[in-house]
C-alpha cells in the first residue's frame, strides 16, 4: 500500500477588495463631506456604522465602535494605544456600494497610513464600481476648489494596508 501525503499551503494575504482614493484638503472633515455630497451626489453621514441594524434594533456595540475606525497601536515596552479615526459612510443598498471617508490623522495624533502623510483623507470604495463611474467620481472630487489633490492609490503597495480593513 502506498503512502499518500498532503501538503497544506496557507496564504494569509489580506483581501483588499476596495478602491482607495487619497485626498488632500484644507477643509475640516464635516466641511469636506458637505462638498463631496454636493459635488458627487453621495450622501456621506458621520460614523462607521449605523446605530440600527437591518431588523430595526439598536446595535449592541459601544458608540465608539460605531462612530470611529479604531486602530490599536502596540510598541515594544509600552502599553497599547487606541487611535480613533473620524469616519463618514454612505451605503447604497440598491447597488451594494459602500463609501467611507477616513481621516488620515487620529484624534490622538496618530496616522492611519504613515507612509503617505501627504493625504489628509482617504475615500475607500468597497465592492464593484466600474471604471467610468470611478473616473467621474474622481473628476467631481477634483472640481471641489478646496481639494488640492485627488489620487487613486494601489492599497497592495502600502505597508500599513491592514489599517484599512474593517
Amino acid at each position: 500500500m502506498s503512502k499518500i501525503t498532503f501538503k497544506l499551503e496557507t496564504d494569509f494575504d489580506l483581501e483588499l477588495d476596495f478602491i482607495l482614493i487619497g485626498l488632500s484638503s484644507v477643509l475640516r472633515d464635516y466641511r469636506l463631506c458637505h462638498f463631496i455630497n454636493k459635488h458627487t451626489g453621495l450622501k456621506l453621514v458621520h460614523g462607521k456604522e449605523d446605530y440600527i441594524d437591518h431588523n430595526g434594533n439598536k446595535k449592541d456595540k459601544p458608540q465608539n465602535e460605531l462612530d470611529y475606525h479604531i486602530i490599536f497601536e502596540t510598541k515594544k515596552n509600552k502599553p497599547s494605544t487606541q487611535h480613533h479615526f473620524i469616519t463618514y459612510r454612505y451605503n447604497n443598498q440598491t447597488y451594494d456600494f459602500e463609501f467611507y471617508l477616513l481621516s488620515n490623522k487620529s484624534i490622538e495624533g496618530g496616522t492611519l497610513i504613515p507612509e503617505i502623510v501627504s493625504f489628509d483623507y482617504f475615500l475607500l470604495i468597497k465592492h464593484y464600481i466600474d471604471e467610468e463611474d470611478l473616473e467621474a467620481l474622481i473628476d467631481n472630487l477634483k472640481s471641489i476648489p478646496e481639494v488640492l489633490l485627488v489620487k487613486e492609490i494601489d492599497p497592495t503597495v502600502l505597508k500599513s494596508k491592514e489599517n484599512l480593513i474593517f
